[in-house]
């Protein structure tokens, strides 16, 4: 039977394989291996003698094993008990195969805390394949982040704030804390609102070392900054505000669309999503003298895209004005120092005041409210949420894949352990709540 505890991985235990047979348990084939230590002596915890006497034999207990062979294995093992006869102390005898009052194997503890890493696989998938309950693998997950702490005593010096849908007992909001320079995820909390963030950070110990705070145009973070991190710069996340002015020209876009009227050709020019996407770009990450494919009075045609931008922007005087002040800015933001910058948006600011097209008037003013926070985005290319909307981008696929967390705290345990890559951890507590 040496080989078959070679195929399990048990080679280095001190055990016997009985008997193997095969099973049928829930209309599935299953592997039952019997086997029996071989521990020729025990050491007594009172007095630390060691017995080879054998007192008896327990009950065998069924453990789950990793899949083998593409069967699953059960494993049947029977323990003996030594006594020591000294001070009258029975030894259960040390197979270490798996932990105390467990029926899951190490070896598949193990299996199931490196699928939880995955974001793309739900409890019920992991339970499935491993053979085991949805709660077994909530346990585990538990029992790993058990070290984990409710709250950060110490932050980096650079931190980025930003939030995520995830309809708690506090509001629709999550809010999400992340270190954007070393790529990880320090917190997630189920509030985002100003008398919570207070109250979590007052526990922080050293608030005055964090030197950068990043986040979108929240005044909710902005102030929670100023007031707990009043040694920190408040930087305004690059991708947030040209995401305001791209949107200011699509804005542009969906007005004309209305004005012209369903069956009208310059809707049909506005409304299709390969034009759109030649507005939102950036003028030069575009090879505008390739041809590409356009439907038109019911056949394919080809056209350079140069002369779809033109034939767009023929549209309206405010169309062409406005995707001007865009690609104005985006020069801005890809080109000025921090030491011209202000200056620079300022001239942007004050010519979309002049340009008279509301939609830029707005986002100027919204631009203009921001601007010192805006520039310090330029004192390092890499204070940005690019980071942190990848962050968000994967719970969205938790979420979905597991259908949706009702418990919070265990639906912060799985994000953390994900992007945290933790597999250890020797926490006894339980949560019974079903996600």
């Amino acid at each position: 039977m040496e080989e078959v505890k070679e195929l399990l991985g048990l080679k280095e235990l001190k055990i016997k394989v009985l008997k193997v047979e095969e099973i049928v348990k829930n209309n599935k084939k299953i592997k039952r291996i019997t086997i029996i230590g071989t521990n020729k002596k025990e050491k007594c915890p009172i007095c630390n003698k060691y017995t080879k006497s054998i007192h008896d034999k327990l009950k065998p207990s069924k453990i789950k094993y990793l899949k083998t062979a593409e069967y699953d294995v059960e494993i049947l093992l029977i323990k003996r008990r030594f006594i020591c006869h000294s001070c009258n102390k029975k030894i259960l005898e040390n197979i270490n195969i798996n932990k105390y009052k467990s029926n899951i194997s190490n070896k598949l503890e193990i299996k199931i805390r490196k699928d939880l890493l995955h974001y793309n696989l739900s409890l019920k998938y992991i339970a499935e394949i491993n053979n085991v309950s949805s709660t077994q693998v909530r346990n585990i997950l538990i029992d790993a982040m058990g070290n984990y702490p409710s709250y950060q005593r110490t932050l980096p010096e650079v931190i980025s704030f930003d939030e995520f849908k995830a309809d708690t007992n506090y509001g629709r909001y999550a809010f999400i804390m992340t270190n954007p320079i070393k790529k990880e995820v320090l917190e997630i909390l189920p509030n985002r609102k100003k008398e919570y963030l207070i109250s979590y950070f007052t526990r922080v110990e050293n608030r005055n070392n964090v030197k950068f705070v990043i986040s979108d145009m929240y005044e909710t973070y902005l102030i929670v900054t100023k007031i707990m991190f009043p040694k920190a710069k408040f930087v305004v996340d690059k991708f947030h505000y040209i995401n305001y002015i791209t949107d200011a020209l699509d804005d542009i876009r969906i007005r004309l669309q209305k004005e012209y009227g369903y069956n009208s050709k310059e809707y049909k020019i506005l409304k299709n999503k390969k034009n759109i996407s030649l507005l939102r770009s950036r003028y030069v990450d575009i090879n505008w003298y390739v041809y590409s494919k356009r439907y038109k009075n019911g056949r394919y045609i080809e056209k350079l895209n140069i002369d779809i931008l033109n034939e767009m922007l023929e549209i309206s005087d405010e169309l062409s004005g406005g995707y001007e002040l865009k690609e104005l800015f985006l020069d801005i933001v890809n080109n000025s120092t921090l030491e011209n910058a202000k200056v620079d948006i300022g001239v942007w600011i004050e010519l979309c005041k002049q340009s008279g097209i509301n939609e830029f008037i707005e986002a100027s003013n919204t631009i203009e409210n921001w601007l010192e926070y805006i520039v310090n985005s330029f004192i390092d290319e890499r204070f940005t949420n690019g980071f942190t909307e990848g962050v968000n981008n994967k719970i969205k696929v938790i979420k979905r894949i597991g259908f949706g967390y009702k418990n919070f705290d265990f639906f912060r345990l799985r994000l953390l352990y994900i992007f945290n890559g933790n597999i250890s951890g020797n926490s006894k507590q339980k949560n019974d709540k079903k996600h």
